[in-house]
C-alpha cells in the first residue's frame, strides 16, 4: 500500500507537462517501490515500455522483483534484446553498450540520478521519451537543472522521523580532536584517499574504531565504512583479531561471495561489517544497529547515504546510532537537518550562508553530539556551563602561570627604600606604598590577575620590607599589608562604580 508522500509524489510526477523530472526522496523513504509504481501506472495508461537504469546489481535485483516477470533484466550476458516485454531494467553501462538494440521507451526511469555517469545517455534530448531521475541527494556538478526541468520532493527526513518511517538517530564523535588538526588535501572534491588511507590505517585510528564499538556498539550488528580496500583489510584483520564476528567485501569482491556474506550479516544479530564503496546505496538490511563513519568526506550526498543505511524500521530498534570518526556532522549538521536541495538542484554547489547546518558539540564525558544549545548533556548528563567555567578558570590560570614566569610583578621596592631615605619616609608610608603599587598593577591586569596571587606577592615584598627596617616577618605585619592592599581594592572598585553610573 502507497504511503500518502509516496501516493502525492506521483500524482505530482504524472501532472507535470514537464519531459525530464526529479524525484526527491530520502534514503529510506522507498525510492525503489515508489518508482516501481510510477513505472506500472505509466505503462498501464499510456500502453508504452518503460527503462529503469540503476548502477548496482543489488538496485537491479530489488527492481527486477518488485515488476515481476514481465520485466527483461539487460545483464552482461544477454546477446539480444526481446521486444515484447513491458519493463526493462539494467545496469547504465551495460544498457550503454546495446543503445542500437533497445526498443523504444516512453519512460525512463533514472536510479540515483545523481552519479554522473547517467549523464552520457542519449534520452534527456528525445522528445518522444520521458525521463525520470530518482536520488536522495540531488547534487552533482554541472547541477542536476541542467537535465530535468522540475523537481518534485514530498517528505524530508524529519518528517518521516516524525512520522514513523524512519528512525532517529543518536551520535558519538570519536578521535574528533586528532582528526580536526589534519590538513587533508582535496582531490575530486574530496578528501584525498590516499592521505586518509594512511591517516585511518595508523594503528591508533584503528584502535579508536574498535574501542568506540566496545563502548557504543558492543554485541550489536554494525555496519563499517572505510576508506580504500587497504584500509577496510586492516580494519576487518584488527576486529578478527580481536576476536569479533566480522565480515568484509569491497568491489573486488566475487558476486557470489558477496551474497554469502550479506546473507550470514543479515542473519547474525552481533554481526560487523566492514565496506567500501559498495553499501551506499542499494543496500537495505534493516536490522543494522550502528553506521560507523570510519572516514572523513567533504561529499554531504555520502554522508547522508551511509547513515541512511541505518535508518530503516525493525522490531524491537527504537533508534540507531552513528559512530563518527570523521567530524563529518560538524561539517554537514545532524543526520536530520533541514537541507536546501532546490538550492543544490539549480545551482550544484552547497549553501553559501551554511544556514541549513545546525551548529553541533560534542560531550567530553561520553562523545555524544548534540546543539550547541545544550547546556546538560542529553545522554550522560554532563553540565557544559560547569565545564566552561572550569574551562575560562584553566585558561585564567594559564595566562596567570605565563605571566608570573615571563612577566612577574616588577615591584620597584629598591628603589622606594632608597627614596624613603632622601625623604624621610615612615617605614609603614614605604609599606602602604608598596600595597599601592600592587593595586596599581592589578588594576591593569585584571581580566587574568587574582586577588590570591596579588596577596601572595605582597608577602614576598613584605619579606624584603621587614630586612630593609630589620623588622619581624610576623603574622601582624602580613596582617596589615593585606589589610592595606584590601583597603585600596575596594577604594579601587568603588571609583570604577561611580564612574559607570
Amino acid at each position: 500500500m502507497l504511503r500518502n508522500y509516496q501516493l502525492q509524489s506521483i500524482q505530482d510526477i504524472e501532472n507535470c507537462a514537464d519531459k525530464n523530472i526529479l524525484l526527491q526522496l530520502p534514503t529510506g523513504a522507498g525510492k525503489t517501490y515508489t518508482f516501481c509504481e510510477i513505472a506500472k501506472r505509466f505503462f498501464t495508461s499510456e500502453v508504452k515500455k518503460v527503462l529503469i537504469l540503476v548502477h548496482r546489481n543489488e538496485l537491479l535485483t530489488q527492481a527486477k522483483n518488485s515488476l515481476g516477470e514481465r520485466c527483461f533484466s539487460i545483464s552482461d550476458g544477454v546477446k539480444s534484446i526481446p521486444n515484447d516485454f513491458d519493463y526493462y531494467v539494467g545496469m547504465v553501462e551495460t544498457v550503454n553498450r546495446r543503445l542500437k538494440t533497445l526498443p523504444n521507451f516512453g519512460l525512463i526511469i533514472i536510479d540515483e540520478c545523481h552519479i554522473g555517469n547517467f549523464k552520457k545517455l542519449p534520452f534527456f534530448t528525445d522528445i518522444n521519451t520521458k525521463v525520470l531521475g530518482v536520488t536522495a541527494t540531488p547534487i552533482a556538478n554541472p547541477p542536476l537543472s541542467k537535465l530535468y526541468n522540475n523537481m518534485v520532493m514530498p517528505i524530508d527526513i524529519k518528517t518521516l522521523i516524525d512520522d514513523k518511517y524512519l528512525l532517529n538517530a543518536i551520535a558519538y564523535g570519536v578521535a574528533s580532536d586528532v582528526v580536526g588538526i589534519q590538513k587533508f588535501k582535496t582531490t575530486g572534491g574530496d578528501f584525498d584517499t590516499k592521505q586518509l588511507d594512511d591517516f585511518y590505517s595508523s594503528e591508533q585510528m584503528v584502535l579508536n574504531v574498535i574501542t568506540a564499538y566496545q563502548k557504543y556498539s558492543l554485541d550489536k550488528k554494525a555496519l563499517i565504512f572505510n576508506v580504500n580496500i587497504n584500509h577496510n583489510n586492516t580494519v576487518y584483520s584488527a576486529f578478527r583479531l580481536a576476536g569479533y564476528n566480522v565480515y568484509a567485501i569491497d568491489g573486488e569482491t566475487p558476486t557470489n561471495e558477496r551474497k554469502e556474506i550479506l546473507n550470514k550479516f543479515k542473519n547474525e544479530s552481533d554481526a560487523i561489517l566492514c565496506n567500501v564503496g559498495v553499501l551506499t546505496t542499494g543496500f537495505d538490511e534493516p536490522s543494522v544497529h550502528t553506521i560507523f563513519l570510519n572516514r572523513a568526506t567533504k561529499s554531504l550526498a555520502l554522508y547522508l547515504q551511509m547513515i541512511g543505511r541505518g535508518s530503516r524500521t525493525f522490531d524491537n530498534k527504537d533508534y540507531f546510532t552513528i559512530i563518527d570518526l570523521g567530524k563529518n556532522t560538524d561539517r554537514f549538521g545532524f543526520y536530520d537537518s533541514p537541507y536546501d536541495w532546490e538550492h543544490y538542484f539549480k545551482y550544484g554547489k552547497p549553501v553559501s550562508d551554511g544556514k541549513g547546518v545546525a551548529p553541533s558539540k560534542e560531550c567530553p564525558s561520553c562523545s555524544f553530539i548534540q546543539h550547541t544549545r545544550k547546556v546538560i548533556c542529553e545522554n550522560c548528563g554532563h553540565n557544559f556551563t560547569e565545564e566552561a567555567e572550569k574551562q575560562k578558570k584553566e585558561e585564567q590560570e594559564q595566562k596567570l602561570y605565563l605571566l608570573t614566569k615571563n612577566n612577574p610583578i616588577n615591584i620597584p621596592t629598591q628603589n622606594l627604600f632608597n627614596i624613603a631615605k632622601e625623604r624621610n619616609w615612615k617605614e609603614y608610608a614605604v609599606l602602604h606604598k608598596i600595597a599601592e603599587h600592587i593595586i596599581n598593577y592589578q588594576n591593569k591586569h585584571k581580566l587574568i590577575v587574582t586577588d590570591d596571587y596579588c596577596n601572595s606577592m605582597a608577602i614576598i615584598e613584605l619579606s624584603k620590607w621587614c630586612k630593609e627596617y630589620n623588622k619581624k616577618n610576623n603574622q601582624w605585619h602580613k596582617n596589615f599589608i593585606i589589610n592595606s592592599i584590601d583597603e585600596k581594592r575596594k577604594q579601587l572598585t568603588s571609583r570604577d562604580l561611580q564612574m559607570v553610573s
